[in-house]
């Protein structure tokens, strides 16, 4: 009679049970969802599911808007979880690790006055520079994150061409804004502004320690006898221009500002 009442029992908790670990599992991330937060309007970091919806065929999209979900708010029984889209408005940053590396996105006030001149030709063009002038607020990328602050930035293009010109052109300008991002830096919570090999100087003057390192030449990307002759304004001018979207400000900023943030930026 003990054992005909346990196997009742038993076949009656099982199915609880079962709920009961279906309830405790993990949601499973898809392909192209990661974990990490949001930081709302304010200033909350909530930790949940995100995906970027930009890509490195559309990396300013990243800048606009990303699908999030809280932790709170996932349904561990689905496969496939409503993710909502928030974009500049709703936000002041959020990260997201992809793979071990963890990407931090910030809300910054930043008008891409440069981007906006190279509009091109026709209505595309027309467009693409209103765009990039009226658009003042982007998430923008964290490369460094400290005292000293470097960002980058895409510039926002135009989906609009009429004949083969201004479609060579689009497409020509489009493979320029996915390699060279304009890089922007703010220290100590200043002005955010573009970065150009004359700014290390500048930057790093208030720390012995890298300015040593500069001057002796302990920097790879760094050559002080090049970066710090004196220059005609013409030349100062042309030289900036031909900088600021090259990968050369991005591997000083990575090499220089990091050490000065581990060593004077405390």
């Amino acid at each position: 009679m003990f054992k005909k009442l346990l196997c009742i029992v038993s076949f009656v908790l099982l199915p609880l049970l079962s709920v009961a670990q279906d309830a405790d599992q993990e949601y499973e991330l898809r392909s192209n969802e990661k974990e990490g937060w949001i930081i709302n309007k304010k200033g909350e970091k909530i930790e949940g599911v995100l995906r970027l919806m930009g890509s490195e065929d559309s990396p300013w999209v990243n800048q606009q808007k990303v699908r999030f979900i809280a932790k709170s708010d996932i349904d561990p029984s689905k496969k496939r979880q409503k993710l909502k889209v928030l974009d500049v408005d709703d936000l002041k940053g959020y990260a997201a690790y992809d793979g071990d590396v963890l990407r931090e996105f910030e809300l910054i006030k930043y008008t891409n006055v440069r981007e906006s001149s190279r509009g091109g030709s026709g209505i595309g063009g027309s467009i693409k520079s209103i765009k990039n002038l009226s658009n003042s607020n982007h998430i923008a990328e964290v490369m460094i994150k400290g005292p000293i602050t470097v960002y980058r930035l895409y510039g926002l293009p135009t989906a609009v061409a009429v004949g083969n010109k201004q479609v060579q052109e689009m497409e020509d300008d489009l493979k320029r804004l996915r390699s060279t991002p304009s890089i922007l830096v703010s220290k100590n919570g200043g002005k955010i502004e573009e970065l150009n090999s004359s700014d290390m100087k500048k930057l790093t003057e208030d720390c012995e320690y890298v300015r040593a390192k500069m001057l002796n030449k302990k920097y790879t990307s760094y050559d002080p006898d090049k970066e710090e002759k004196k220059r005609s304004k013409m030349g100062a001018l042309l030289k900036s221009e031909m900088e600021l979207d090259g990968e050369k400000i991005q591997k000083m900023a990575l090499e220089i500002l990091t050490d000065y943030n581990a060593n004077c930026g405390k």
